[in-house]
């Protein structure tokens, strides 16, 4: 009975102990997402979750470390609206390039609802790159980014598989030539380039605001599309 008790009290810590991580990483996305992270403090951070200091060095021993763990509880949050569409019903029922053309609009659709993610993976890869973080102590982080990059990957093989998609057999020589993880890679990068600039100064200039954010993610989205049919 007393055994039952106590493993019944360890239970309840760990929850709460969990609770409190879970919070800070909350509230510690939020200012690096509105802020930068070289721009908060260990006290800013205490200040924002309400607690010590003490406490958050308890949980956390550096920013580096606590800035990883609010990396993978970013990409988490972005894997679960990939997944949402992914694992639909309808979704496997689409062809290849379908498939492709419903995962990219989800970047039109986040640049509304999700622009603090796009401009905290701007200030976290600036952050993990002037600290010099070894590629082991990302790789937990890495792990969470491969999840999505396989929706992406599969849907984009799906394509080529039901003919759907043929960048192979393009007039472009470049395109032509390219693999499909090189296709892969240069979309991501450029889809992620274009909103993390929208996101942080996509405004900045009056030149800048002659074409609406959102169209300049669909227009894109239908560049990578047009050449990947090409």
């Amino acid at each position: 009975m007393n055994g039952q008790v106590s493993e019944k009290k360890n239970e309840t810590r760990k929850e709460k102990k969990d609770g409190r991580i879970q919070s800070i990483i909350e509230c510690t996305f939020g200012l690096f997402a509105d802020n930068g992270i070289e721009n908060i403090s260990m006290n800013d951070i205490a200040a924002e979750a309400k607690i010590g200091v003490a406490s958050l060095y308890r949980y956390f021993q550096t920013k580096e470390e606590l800035a990883i763990e609010v990396a993978i509880y970013a990409w988490n949050l972005e894997t679960a609206v990939f997944n949402e569409v992914f694992t639909s019903e309808k979704f496997d029922s689409l062809t290849g390039f379908e498939q492709m053309r419903e995962l990219l609009e989800i970047f039109a659709d986040a640049l509304v609802t999700q622009r603090s993610f796009f401009s905290f993976v701007y200030y976290f890869d600036s952050f993990i790159k002037k600290e010099k973080v070894s590629p082991e102590k990302l790789r937990e982080y890495e792990k969470t980014i491969v999840v999505t990059s396989e929706i992406v990957v599969k849907a984009l093989e799906k394509g080529i598989s039901d003919g759907s998609i043929s960048f192979s057999g393009s007039k472009n020589e470049v395109l032509a030539a390219s693999t499909t993880q090189e296709m892969f890679t240069t979309m991501m990068h450029s889809l992620f380039c274009l909103a993390q600039k929208l996101s942080i100064s996509g405004e900045l200039l009056n030149m800048d605001r002659s074409v609406a954010a959102r169209k300049q993610i669909e227009i894109l989205i239908n560049i990578i599309l047009v050449a990947l049919r090409n």
